[in-house]
């Protein structure tokens, strides 16, 4: 199954394209430019993977979290090719495929995915076989107070962790692993999360896909107020 995957979420754009677990393109920029860089960037990528989108089987987008307006410039694109082209389209966490990507290290997996002001975007995965196992619920918050839960080795994911990087290694020391500074999430990766639902009949409604918006819990909140006040 050939599926187009979009993920505008984070600092970094992404287009990638698959033919089954095949990766036949991938292309990553810095975000900020305009509508018409994502859809020149969709055909740069389906040129190099010898197709046009007529010969796409569906599609998956990054849902996020991140960005506000990021994620509501990827969602409405993919949206918009579903509807126009009728073909089917799921939605895909950024934080799930940041993980993904990493589903060869045995160890605790955190994908951050910065929210501003020393807040960020994340989750825990376990590796297990070809894929990833997210534990508990998405977190949104304080990067402190998302810190203070881990109690051993773990491997921080997204340019997110670099960003806060000196904060996580005061905070846990050794127990921080890292990966490099390009550690983005990929398009492709946005398309292979996307190929089991497809492979099970399922999709998402293209109409009515929308961004992942998570808020801070109460008790993240008053956890932050109270760091502050410390």
């Amino acid at each position: 199954m050939r599926i187009l995957g979009i993920d505008t979420s984070s600092r970094f754009n992404t287009v990638g394209l698959i033919d089954g677990d095949h990766i036949l393109a991938d292309f990553t920029w810095e975000a900020g430019d305009s509508l018409q860089k994502i859809i020149l960037s969709i055909d740069l990528v389906l040129a190099s993977g010898g197709l046009t989108l007529a010969d796409v089987d569906g599609l998956a987008v990054g849902i996020g979290p991140g960005s506000w307006t990021g994620v509501r410039v990827g969602v409405t694109v993919g949206k918009i090719l579903a509807y126009a082209t009728n073909k089917p389209i799921c939605g895909v966490s950024s934080l799930d495929a940041l993980a993904y990507q990493a589903r060869d290290v045995p160890t605790l997996l955190c994908p951050l995915i910065n929210a501003g002001k020393e807040n960020v975007y994340a989750a825990f995965f376990r590796p297990r076989g070809e894929t990833v196992v997210k534990e508990g619920e998405y977190y949104v918050g304080d990067i402190k107070g998302l810190l203070k839960t881990i109690k051993e080795p773990a491997l921080f994911l997204g340019n997110a962790a670099h960003l806060y990087r000196q904060i996580i290694v005061e905070e846990l020391g050794p127990l921080a692993n890292y990966r490099g500074e390009g550690d983005v999430q990929r398009g492709s990766v946005i398309a292979l999360l996307a190929l089991p639902r497809f492979g099970r009949g399922e999709s998402d409604d293209a109409l009515s896909i929308s961004p992942l918006y998570l808020k801070e819990s109460l008790a993240q909140a008053l956890l932050a107020k109270r760091l502050t006040i410390s």
